[in-house]
């Protein structure tokens, strides 16, 4: 008995499929060419804007930062993305000591760590993206970002900080050469006779290697001083000449959806008015 009672069921519901199917041919038929009109309309709008497009560039850049963590540095990078799409370019270009007309070759940065490690301090550093309308502006860019990264305000004092500290010790260790010198001088000059001194023994040795040891201190100092930023570049953009964008299937497939879907709400309305017409002229003819 349940057999019998589902048969009728599934026949009607194959029924009401098969008249669906043939009024969706039907309204496609009627309007056939309206819908062939939006297709070729939607192909050569999706050519023609991908036409007008300027080529998009993309490259990146490896940091690492001493004074950030990989997560405030990719947050500041974040907001001055940010300011890029609200085309904010003076006050980015503030930001990086450069020029508006460079920012508004840049479409896009983005960043993200090398490898996903949540410390404080991150020794992988992290990937800053660029994607930009001209390969040219990727060195003013580069000069840019780090200018940018040392004149944000959560790491001004502490770079001032420490090039002073720095500053300071290339001045003792410069002074400490200065007096070793003169020192390692007075006894040479004392042990070859030329200079009268007390008959005092002297490791001369001993001086020659304490300058050696605290030159190499004071060329490290000077070093760290010259490199002391808020930012290191471990590997520079790289300048392809390859473009990634933009896509022709992607525009001409967004230039024939809008079309279409226009051409199908158009004949979805038309259909529906036509039958609201007919409908009124039936009931006053009745």
């Amino acid at each position: 008995m349940s057999g019998n009672t589902k048969t009728p069921e599934l026949r009607n519901d194959d029924i009401d499929l098969i008249v669906l199917l043939e009024r969706a041919i039907s309204f496609f038929k009627k309007y056939k060419w309206i819908f062939i009109t939006a297709i070729a309309a939607g192909l050569l709008a999706g050519f023609l804007r991908y036409r007008t497009l300027p080529a998009v560039y993309k490259s990146r850049l490896i940091l690492q930062s001493t004074i950030l963590s990989n997560q405030n540095a990719i947050q500041i990078i974040t907001n001055w993305n940010a300011l890029l799409k609200g085309r904010e370019y003076e006050e980015l270009a503030a930001a990086f000591n450069g020029k508006e007309d460079i920012l508004k070759k840049v479409k896009e940065i983005k960043a993200e760590e090398i490898q996903k490690i949540f410390t404080p301090n991150n020794p992988n550093g992290f990937i800053l993206t660029a994607l930009v309308t001209d390969v040219s502006i990727f060195d003013d860019l580069q000069k840019g970002i780090i200018n940018g990264f040392n004149n944000s305000e959560s790491v001004k004092d502490k770079l001032t900080v420490k090039r002073s500290r720095l500053t300071e010790l290339i001045d003792k260790t410069n002074t400490e050469l200065l007096r070793l010198d003169s020192t390692k001088k007075s006894i040479e000059n004392i042990l070859d006779g030329n200079k009268p001194g007390p008959s005092i023994m002297i490791d001369v040795s001993n001086i020659s290697r304490q300058l050696i040891e605290i030159n190499e201190k004071h060329l490290y100092y000077k070093e760290e001083l010259q490199l002391t930023n808020a930012i290191q570049v471990l590997q520079s953009f790289s300048k392809f000449n390859k473009p990634v964008g933009p896509s022709l299937f992607v525009w001409l497939f967004l230039g024939l959806a809008s079309c279409l879907s226009i051409a199908f709400l158009y004949t979805l309305f038309s259909s529906l008015n036509q039958k609201l017409k007919r409908s009124s002229r039936f009931r006053k003819e009745s």
